[in-house]
């Protein structure tokens, strides 16, 4: 039995993603929001020419504004 490479195959660190040996494009995990958002609590993200913002709210959760 071929081992599925979505759930078998790991990402290389550092990287956005990796590839399997199947050829497959697989995603890194999940990211803990406090590494990205750092002690001031927003992260810009530059995306197809637009700024974004990701921030976090006083109770607990995500906004993501242009």
């Amino acid at each position: 039995m071929i081992p599925d490479p979505i759930t078998t195959a790991r990402p290389v660190m550092g990287t956005p993603s990796a590839t399997s040996q199947s050829g497959h494009i697989v995603a890194p995990g999940p990211v803990p929001s406090d590494s990205l958002l750092g002690l001031q609590g927003s992260l810009h993200i530059a995306h197809r020419g637009a700024i974004y913002t990701l921030r976090a709210t006083s109770k607990g959760g995500l906004i993501l504004t242009k």
